[in-house]
């Protein structure tokens, strides 16, 4: 405060006491996978229409004109459909790729126009630079032309009118280009028109070339590689491979490496601060389905508390199929972690996304039909059931981790631990190069203490009171003389889970009238 001069009234801010933490994001999810075209990193995105526009549709090509089908689609669909808040898309690349490109120019200033992103699928791009339609000697329009696999010709997916060669318009064809989905624009300068207002560049229909591989189903080593590419990212909570993989039975052993690949690298990060959404291989052609499953779960994919695994396949409408009404059985991840952002929006993390109100968006059926004696096989191992329940429709019917023995069996205690572990670790970085002495300690218990609070009457502890359900210690006990003299602070956390209620036991009895 100044000091005051004039006689008068002077106002003046004081800081409050606890410094509030801010509560982590829990449902940002992270699709890891292959896809038909778009960028390599990992890109932010709000909709399934945003996906479509960046990374494509349901179909890859590889270089060898090999078309196959994607998951990934139908996951990011299905995620948004059942209430997925927003995501990051990882494009998984096969192996070392090339760019396709197209060299343009007079002759004297030359650039080049390159696809988005790596791949064979920049070979399928056409460019067209002509002459501007308002007769303006020194603006031309381009032209993007687009092949997508499985379609028998080009279309055109993009248009740029009135670009300029000058970097003072507002018009500048490397602005302009910046925010296209196909191509980009490269080198030292662009290229001029002639003397008659021709950019001399490119006839309609000149094929951009170059790009090799990139399209193709990528190994579990591929994945392993990749994902390092996540390490900068701190507010998703979730991840969900897409590999095309696993659209199909024959690819189990390699499914469950890509499972495995994941897991690995969430246990790995250094918060493990990522929870992997994920399904069982397909088994439906094997003799005993379940039992194919339950194997699968208990000897082919490690066993992990940051996993929930699911089973079986969801059916969906497939847009690109064939005939009347065509249906497809895929993964159910995606759907699935879109529900777990719908329930955390409408209960909090802390509810177990399973029950009557854990009804799957999007699924008209399932591939096997669950029961009680197969769900019995199945819960023992960590193996959560997609199951048709009477009045609901197809709904989640379990809520187990990997782990099923411990005492973070259950996905929902193991997802509250992680949001407060990032919460408070997110709202304590004030803390560091404090003085390290009962001033701060008394601020982080205060601090802590009153974000506890707020989430025990929020319903996400069991107890009563707020003694029974957490606690927040940080004093000379926790933080000894030696701690000090080394710099560390230690403030210890405790809560008392919320259970999910799995086995409800009814007993009846008989009462018998007396006259």
């Amino acid at each position: 405060m100044t000091t005051p001069l004039t006689p008068g009234v002077y106002v003046s801010e004081a800081p409050g006491g606890a410094r509030s933490i801010e509560a982590a994001p829990t449902a940002v999810t992270i699709f890891v996978g292959e896809t038909e075209r778009g960028p390599v990193g990992p890109t932010p995105i709000t909709s399934a229409i945003q996906y479509r526009r960046l990374f494509g549709g349901y179909l890859r090509e590889d270089a060898a004109n090999t078309t196959a089908r994607l998951f990934m689609p139908f996951a990011v669909q299905g995620f948004f459909d059942n209430g997925g808040p927003r995501a990051y898309v990882l494009r998984l690349v096969n192996g070392t790729s090339a760019t396709s490109t197209l060299a343009v120019g007079d002759g004297t200033d030359t650039a080049a126009i390159n696809a988005r992103a790596a791949g064979a699928w920049g070979d399928n791009i056409r460019i067209a630079i002509v002459n501007a339609t308002d007769g303006d000697a020194d603006r031309f329009n381009l032209h993007v032309f687009y092949q997508a696999p499985g379609e028998a010709n080009h279309t055109e997916v993009e248009l740029f009118e009135g670009l300029s060669a000058d970097p003072l318009d507002e018009k500048y064809i490397v602005d302009q280009l910046a925010r296209s989905a196909f191509v980009t624009w490269s080198g030292a300068d662009v290229f001029r028109p002639d003397n008659d207002g021709d950019p001399a560049a490119t006839p309609p229909g000149t094929a951009l070339a170059g790009g090799d591989g990139g399209d193709g189903a990528v190994a579990a080593t591929g994945y392993a590689a990749a994902l390092a590419a996540l390490d900068g990212l701190d507010d998703a909570a979730l991840i969900v491979c897409g590999s095309d993989l696993m659209l199909n039975a024959a690819d189990a052993a390699e499914h469950n490496g890509i499972v495995n690949a994941l897991l690995a690298y969430v246990e790995a990060r250094p918060q493990r601060d990522l929870f992997l959404v994920a399904d069982a291989p397909r088994s439906i052609a094997q003799s005993d389905p379940v039992g194919a499953a339950v194997t699968a779960a208990r000897s082919n994919i490690n066993a992990s508390d940051h996993l929930g695994l699911y089973w079986p396949r969801i059916v969906v409408g497939d847009p690109i199929g064939l005939g009347r009404n065509p249906q497809l059985a895929i993964p159910a991840a995606g759907h699935v972690a879109g529900l777990y952002g719908r329930t955390d929006g409408r209960r909090g993390v802390w509810k177990a996304a399973a029950g009557v109100e854990a009804t799957v968006a999007g699924a008209t059926g399932l591939d096997f039909n669950v029961i009680d004696r197969d769900q019995d096989r199945m819960n023992p191992h960590g193996l959560n059931a997609i199951r048709t329940v009477p009045g609901a429709g197809r709904v989640v019917w379990g809520a187990r981790t990997r782990r099923p023995t411990t005492e973070w069996r259950y996905v929902n205690v193991r997802r509250t631990a992680m949001f407060l572990r990032r919460s408070i670790y997110n709202g304590i970085q004030w803390a560091v190069f404090e003085g390290n002495d009962e001033t701060l300690w008394a601020a982080l218990r205060q601090s802590i203490g009153a974000f506890m609070d707020a989430q025990f009457r929020n319903g996400a502890f069991a107890g009563a009171t707020a003694r029974e359900a957490y606690f927040v210690k940080c004093d000379s006990d926790t933080t000894t003389p030696d701690d000090q003299a080394s710099g560390v602070v230690n403030v210890q956390v405790g809560f008392a889970p919320l259970r999910p209620a799995e086995f409800v036991i009814v007993t009846l009895s008989q009462k018998t009238a007396t006259s």
